[in-house]
């Protein structure tokens, strides 16, 4: 027993080095099996880290627009997403080459065009090519500075001078308004454009005969000038219609202007004065004195002694007081008082339409956004400002002197009875519509819910038919798709899903109305039950609307930070704050890419500029348009209750959450939301988006056959600019 011990340690030792040995034998088969999985991982790594850096290649050069070096990218050595990848690149760069190509084709023939009309001293025809040629240019300040531009701009700025001398008005209209456009920032010929629009407007609105033949005997003479022959229309100049300016004063009171200066005056954004605002009220009732058309409507306006004493009234308007002092609230109201009695005495113009014209001038000396809703005005604003009115839902056009239906609105009082796309409306109310303007026409379809309207339709192939209307409330959806979806044969609903493969969505949204957050939140809902990876959200074209849907809409997409601020200078309107709240509607982590364009206004401004601050999304497109203004509707008049009429006032800016102002000031090089990818469409390609929405928004008549419903507009690069990155931001997501 005493060897035992030892026997045990003998026997140890034996085997532990047999499993010493026996473990090393297991590792090495291990190492064997292991080592070939490990080369395979490894190489995938590498492959996707291939492609993740291809991916990134393609992304840095679209958004820098290198679009020569895209499509000389080389591809990596193997691999069928990246395949995919590079097969995207070539056809985008294919596309953006074409369409340079095409933009230098235009900007070519533009330019050959006008300085051809140039030689020709055909100034006029001249310009509107520079124009266009403008609108086209690269380098749009040094197509400014190019010698005969500069030679025709003087050429016409004389010309547009001596037609307004000669009481031309719509000739030095159209040649102020094309130097506007082109000296828009330096704003040179806007005093002069404002000056020639508001003398047709006056004819417009109280000579409105003599302005159709203005017009008419301008069109006979281009076209004599052009050798062309105008369509022969008696018929319809016999019928035609014009509106009574006595409709448009009626309601006006003196309190409603009164209100209106006093408000503007305390309210106003920035820093203004009475002593400005009476400045634009007697220089808008200088126009009509100095507009001998209006004599026709106002008699008093012919007899030169009677004009001589009312400016002199006018000129004594504008006298400083004697001690000194800056005009007050009851210097304004004894000036408006005395230009009333003046010219009862003296030209015998209407008190509502003093009142009327001189307030329209001195809010005109404030910002474009400012304006009074006189009473006559009012429900066509009610309607566009909540998107819901009385009437019986149809989109009109005047086509060839032809009131057309464009197309019926879904669940609508002319959808439900079967009124179609290109029926025309012969009479509304057993009233021909030959000669009718698009206003008269809408005033005459929409009433009071639960009314009804008669219209005479005439289709092709078929008999006239009268249908009686039963006028509704008519919703104008601001939120569309991509298309009309093709498996619902109403045409009623919309096709959200852009790219099925890669699970990307597309919405449009047309302005922000009252109820365009709970329809987008449907949107999103559908998109998201079919598997939503990226968001294509499009804006180009919206014209804004209200602040607090574009917050609400903002929050579905952000989970904190600072939206928008404003900030205004009358201790009336408060400084506001909207924040983000913590719940969104869509995943934080989901790619967001939103086009903006030069159209893209307001409401759509505070979005788009709140997800590019907060590197919530990828803006594309072209800078927005600069509207960065907050305009408060106050009753004016007395009637708060039940108010006739308001003044839509500036009070505010708004404030990027990088405290910028968007808003475009006269002579800034700096406004709206910049994309991060920048990307330009040309005239032409612009039109033929508008057309293609325009046929995408129509319900046709049985299955719609169109290209142009089905698919996206053609050489629409600022789309397919943002499904490009929306595809290679997937593909980053899982390289």
């Amino acid at each position: 027993m005493s060897n035992s011990p030892r026997s045990f340690a003998r026997i140890v030792a034996i085997i532990i080095p047999l499993a010493v040995g026996g473990a090393l034998a297991l590792h090495h088969a291990s190492a064997q099996t292991e080592q070939p999985e490990k080369a395979a991982t490894a190489q995938t790594s590498q492959a996707q880290a291939a492609v993740f850096d291809y991916a990134d290649q393609i992304t840095r050069l679209v958004e820098n627009q290198k679009i020569d070096e895209l499509a000389h990218l080389n591809l990596p050595p193997a691999g069928a997403e990246a395949v995919k990848l590079g097969d995207w690149a070539k056809s985008y760069a294919g596309e953006i080459q074409q369409q340079e190509t095409e933009r230098t084709k235009e900007y070519s023939d533009e330019v050959a065009k006008a300085q051809d009309y140039f030689k020709q001293d055909k100034f006029d025809e001249s310009m509107a090519q520079v124009v266009q040629a403008y609108t086209i240019a690269k380098d749009q300040a040094a197509f400014l500075n190019l010698d005969w531009v500069k030679d025709l701009t003087a050429k016409v700025a004389k010309r547009a001078s001596d037609f307004e001398q000669q009481g031309n008005w719509i000739e030095s209209l159209q040649l102020y308004t094309d130097l506007n456009s082109l000296y828009e920032i330096d704003t040179r010929y806007k005093a002069d454009t404002q000056r020639l629009a508001r003398r047709v407007r006056l004819l417009a609105l109280y000579t409105p005969k003599t302005l159709f033949d203005m017009r008419k005997a301008l069109d006979e003479k281009t076209a004599k000038e052009d050798g062309t022959t105008l369509p022969a229309d008696s018929a319809a100049d016999a019928a035609a219609t014009f509106p009574d300016w006595h409709d448009y004063v009626e309601g006006i009171t003196f309190d409603m202007c009164h209100d209106s200066l006093t408000r503007a005056r305390n309210d106003w954004v920035e820093q203004t004065s009475y002593d400005t605002l009476i400045q634009g009220g007697v220089d808008s009732l200088r126009l009509f004195l100095t507009t001998p058309e209006l004599a026709k409507e106002f008699p008093g306006l012919g007899d030169a002694q009677a004009r001589d004493e009312f400016a002199k009234t006018l000129d004594g308007a504008l006298a400083k007081p004697a001690d000194g002092k800056d005009l007050d609230s009851d210097d304004v109201d004894r000036i408006l008082k005395g230009l009333v009695a003046s010219s009862e005495q003296t030209v015998k113009l209407p008190a509502n339409v003093i009142l009327m014209e001189f307030t329209d001038g001195a809010m005109e000396k404030l910002d474009p956004f400012t304006a009074v809703i006189w009473p006559h005005e009012k429900p066509e604003f009610d309607k566009q400002t909540r998107g819901n009115f009385g009437g019986v839902g149809i989109q009109i056009s005047l086509d060839n002197a032809q009131l057309k239906v464009i197309s019926p609105l879904e669940d609508t009082p002319a959808f439900k009875a079967g009124i179609q796309a290109n029926d025309v409306i012969t009479a509304i109310n057993g009233k021909s519509t030959v000669g009718i303007t698009i206003d008269q026409a809408v005033q005459a379809i929409m009433g009071d819910p639960g009314t009804t309207v008669d219209l005479k339709i005439k289709r092709s192939g078929q008999p006239d038919k009268d249908y009686q209307l039963q006028r509704a409330i008519i919703h104008v959806s601001s939120v569309k798709g991509f298309r009309r979806d093709p498996s619902d044969e109403s045409q009623t609903r919309w096709d959200f899903m852009l790219d099925p493969t890669n699970k990307i969505g597309y919405i449009r949204i047309t302005g922000f109305q009252d109820d365009t957050s709970e329809e987008l939140r449907t949107a999103l809902e559908s998109l998201k039950q079919q598997g939503m990876r990226g968001l294509i959200l499009d804006l180009r074209f919206n014209p804004g609307g209200l602040l607090t849907q574009a917050i609400d809409i903002s929050d579905m997409f952000l989970q904190k930070g600072v939206i928008v601020s404003t900030r205004g200078r009358s201790e009336n309107v408060r400084p506001t704050i909207a924040r983000a709240h913590e719940d969104t509607v869509v995943p934080p982590t989901m790619p967001l890419t939103v086009l903006v364009n030069q159209y893209s206004a307001s409401a759509s401004e505070i979005f788009s500029g709140a997800m590019k601050d907060l590197h919530r999304a990828l803006i594309v497109g072209h800078r927005s348009f600069g509207k960065g203004s907050v305009q408060n509707l106050i009753p004016i008049g007395g009637d708060v209750l039940n108010p006739k009429a308001f003044i839509k006032l500036t009070t505010s800016y708004y404030y990027l959450p990088d405290g910028e102002s968007l808003h475009r000031r006269d002579g800034n090089t700096k406004w709206g939301v910049d994309p991060d990818v920048a990307v330009d469409l040309t005239p032409k390609q612009l039109n033929d988006l508008l057309t293609q929405r325009r046929d995408s928004d129509i319900i046709h008549n049985g299955p719609a056959t169109s290209p142009a419903t089905t698919t996206a507009a053609q050489d629409d690069t600022q789309l397919d600019t943002a499904l490009l990155m929306m595809r290679l931001q997937l593909v980053q997501s899982h390289a």
